[in-house]
C-alpha cells in the first residue's frame, strides 16, 4: 500500500516535470476559473520556477500575485509574489503596479508602516511619472492616519482653528 502510494506521488511529480510553461499556465488558468486555488497556485508556482525568464511565467506570476491578494485573502504571500515579479522581470509594464500594491497592502492591509513607506518612496524614486505616482503621494502623506483623518479637507481644519482663535480674542 505504502509503495503504491509513492509510485502515484512520483507519477504525479514525473508527470508535472514534463508539462510545458504553456501548460502549466493553461492548467493554472483553468484551475483558478473552476475556484481550485490551490491547484491554480500550484501550476503557477511551477510555471514560474522552472521558466523564470518566459513570457508564461510573466503571466503565471502576475495570476498568481492577484489571486493570493484577491481570491485567498492571503496578504504575505500576494507581497512575495509582487516582491519576486519586481525581481525577475524588471522590466515589465507591470512593475511599477507590482510595487505600488506592496506598499498598499504593507499599508492597509497589514498596518507595517515602515515597510509601506519604503515600498512607495522606491516606487516614486524608480516611477516618478507614473500614472499611480499621485495615488503613491497621497498614501505617502496619510501614511498611519486613520480613513477619516485622511479625508478631512484641510482648509476646513484652518478655518475650525481661526474660528476657535477669534472666540478666544472675544
Amino acid at each position: 500500500m505504502r509503495i503504491t502510494i509513492i509510485m502515484v506521488v512520483l507519477m504525479t511529480l514525473v508527470s508535472c516535470s514534463k508539462k510545458s510553461d504553456s501548460n502549466l499556465f493553461e492548467e493554472g488558468k483553468i484551475a483558478e476559473e473552476k475556484k481550485d486555488f490551490q491547484t491554480a497556485a500550484q501550476m503557477y508556482n511551477e510555471a514560474v520556477d522552472r521558466f523564470q525568464t518566459t513570457a508564461y511565467a510573466e503571466s503565471s506570476l502576475l495570476r498568481l500575485s492577484f489571486m493570493y491578494n484577491n481570491d485567498l485573502k492571503d496578504s504575505r504571500k500576494a507581497i512575495e509574489s509582487y516582491q519576486l515579479f519586481t525581481t525577475l522581470f524588471p522590466n515589465s509594464k507591470h512593475t511599477p503596479t507590482m510595487l505600488f500594491l506592496s506598499g498598499f497592502i504593507y499599508n492597509n492591509e497589514l498596518h507595517l508602516l515602515d515597510s509601506a513607506k519604503i515600498a512607495y518612496e522606491t516606487f516614486l524614486q524608480k516611477y516618478p511619472d507614473h500614472e499611480l505616482a499621485a495615488s503613491a503621494h497621497f498614501e505617502l502623506e496619510t501614511l498611519g492616519k486613520d480613513p477619516g483623518q485622511a479625508f478631512e479637507p484641510k482648509t476646513v481644519t484652518e478655518n475650525n482653528n481661526n474660528t476657535k482663535k477669534k472666540t478666544e480674542k472675544q
